[in-house]
């Protein structure tokens, strides 16, 4: 007898889904290293086991054992060549289990977290999802659900990747954190706004926080849409206890608010972390047959506060950023006093780098507020991932803000491998685009006055790989751009021509050289950098003050030949001299 579809069964009545994986296979000894995902090709009755007990509490539809079955995880363990292989076990895994009864949801995941240099292009990540889906729609799912994202762009890509995958109906689950926003800024109206224009067929959220936050979030979908609701909540709030993750709700209490869950509008209530089949069962018992809450007619959204257009951006007037480094210590005064030595020779918008070489100095933030308070001139604070998780990055952006600073350059960072301190340690939750997209999410949603640079490195033989990493960073929200320090005329004019057609600011940096051993470091063990072999030989002079001259002279060869073809320079200052610096902006301002 053929099953009826799922939708038309969502109609007459709530659908219990089933609960952890991760959780019961831990509980049976399989410790956490071992890819859960594999067992589906080697214990596959221990993944046949678990979809029994769910279906014997009570679970109108289980999920494939597939939640991390893509390539990107799977690459962590060596089975990135085993996709299919493994999705479409898992999907024939459940099918058998649920019979001719139970609806089976192919259960598809984020991808891992990647190098900051190695992130997927948007075509990669579809084509990563693509290829799960289609291993779980050949392996006869009668569904996707596609959980646990907090990227609203990536569960965007996945959607469209199952859409074209099979016709079938796609459920999809975000994890809304307190303010019912993404870990990337992203907002429960934005994530509506989004999967319902791409063809979401139902609506929610898992993970994250326990039974009483998820009541808000379902609350809030039942507001913005008339689509279907899907919540799966933690057994409760996540407790990290002698390095496990635990969860403490008991079975009753998430049972009591899985009925408040489907009265606020819910049409398919299960779990998530922590949960057991006993959890489903107690639910099911309530649930079960019960039939959907009458809902109100969905009232659209608030519309995010919008950025005042041109607030923030830098002025045309401007043709020259000066680099100035926050100090060492906790006294701002030199830093201030340069500030206006600097400003009365014509400085106009100074630019603060974040620890540059991993190297500890005040915040960017903090040097930035100071001199733009003390010296009544624009700033730009440089923001690094290097060095704080997704919750860090908000809040320092929140308190910029609220300090009056208005421009940021969003950069990934040196590794801090780089840096004198053996014990720290890079973050890394973003990388420097995906760091851009969150600004651009928060300003958009938030209203924040926020005007977003990046940076670019002409300094290789071949620039193709920087640009298209430029244009994700523009498509992502930069607004402006500063370039690394360019001594290659040559270069730097192609690299004008092709910036050019990006349609965003691009201010090229310019270093005064000093001497020919600090060419060759430069060259030799900064990374990013490259100094000429000819002009490394222009700077072999042993009389300081004319070495010095010298390097002024090549920058000023630099931006005459680039005079009116760039929207201006991004002046860095040699070894903190920055009487150096005063001469060059008298000169080119």
């Amino acid at each position: 007898m053929k099953k009826t579809p799922l939708l038309e069964v969502l109609k007459e009545r709530v659908l219990i889904c089933d609960g952890a994986a991760g959780t019961m296979f831990y509980s049976r000894g399989i410790r956490p290293e071992v890819c859960y995902e594999h067992l589906n090709i080697s214990d596959p009755g221990n993944v046949s086991a678990l979809h029994g007990e769910y279906i014997a509490a009570g679970a109108d539809i289980i999920e494939t054992n597939t939640f991390g079955a893509n390539a990107a995880k799977l690459s962590a363990f060596g089975y990135e060549k085993d996709v299919r292989k493994i999705n479409l076990a898992g999907a024939r895994l459940a099918a058998e289990a649920a019979g001719g009864n139970i609806f089976v949801a192919g259960s598809i995941g984020p991808l891992s977290r990647t190098a900051p240099d190695g992130e997927f292009s948007e075509s990669r990540v579809y084509d990563i999802y693509s290829e799960q889906a289609a291993a779980l729609a050949e392996g006869g799912v009668d569904c996707f659900i596609l959980e646990t994202f907090s990227d609203l762009e990536h569960i965007r890509i996945a959607l469209s990747a199952c859409k074209n995958a099979a016709q079938i109906p796609v459920i999809c689950q975000m994890v809304f954190l307190q303010g019912l926003r993404t870990g990337f800024g992203n907002s429960i109206s934005s994530a509506v706004s989004v999967l319902s224009a791409a063809g979401a067929d139902v609506l929610g959220a898992n993970c994250g926080q326990g039974p009483a936050a998820m009541l808000e979030a379902v609350k809030r979908l039942v507001q913005l849409t008339d689509k279907y609701i899907s919540s799966q909540p933690n057994a409760g709030y996540p407790q990290v206890i002698e390095g496990r993750t635990m969860y403490f709700d008991s079975a009753e209490y998430f049972a009591s608010y899985a009925l408040k869950l489907a009265k606020a509008g819910a049409n398919i209530v299960g779990g998530c972390c922590g949960t057991t089949p006993e959890y489903i069962r107690l639910a099911a018992g309530l649930l079960k047959g019960k039939a959907p809450a009458a809902r109100e007619k969905a009232r659209p959204g608030l519309q995010p506060v919008q950025l005042r257009q041109g607030s923030s951006a830098i002025d045309k007037q401007v043709k020259l950023i000066v680099e100035l480094l926050p100090p060492k210590g906790a006294d701002a005064e030199k830093m201030i006093d340069t500030a206006l030595m600097l400003k009365s020779r014509g400085a106009k918008l100074f630019s603060f780098p974040e620890n540059p070489l991993a190297q500890v100095r005040m915040s960017s933030i903090a040097a930035a507020g100071l001199v733009k308070r003390q010296t009544q001139t624009d700033t730009i604070f440089h923001y690094t991932c290097r060095d704080r998780n997704l919750i860090g990055l908000q809040s320092d952006l929140l308190g910029a803000c609220a300090l009056g600073l208005d421009k940021v350059l969003a950069i990934t960072g040196d590794p801090a491998s780089l840096g004198s301190n053996p014990e720290a340690s890079s973050v890394f939750d973003l990388n420097s685009i995906k760091l851009v997209g969150l600004i651009s999410n928060m300003r958009r949603e938030l209203g924040l006055d926020l005007s977003i640079g990046v940076a670019f490195n002409p300094n290789f033989e071949n620039i193709s790989g920087q640009l298209e990493r430029l244009k994700r960073k523009i498509e992502a929200g930069a607004d402006f751009v500063l370039t690394q320090p360019v001594f290659d005329i040559q270069k730097a004019v192609l690299t004008v021509e092709e910036t050019a057609k990006l349609g965003v600011p691009v201010y090229f940096g310019i270093l005064p050289l000093l001497s020919r051993r600090g060419a060759e470091f430069l060259h030799n063990e900064v990374p990013g950098m490259s100094v000429p072999a000819q002009v490394r030989e222009r700077m072999d002079i042993a009389d300081k003050i004319l070495a010095a001259q010298e390097g002024i002279k090549i920058v000023l060869e630099l931006t005459e030949a680039l005079k009116g073809k760039v929207n201006g320079f991004y002046l860095i200052s040699p070894a903190g001299k920055y009487e150096i610096s005063a001469g060059i902006i008298e000169r080119i301002r």
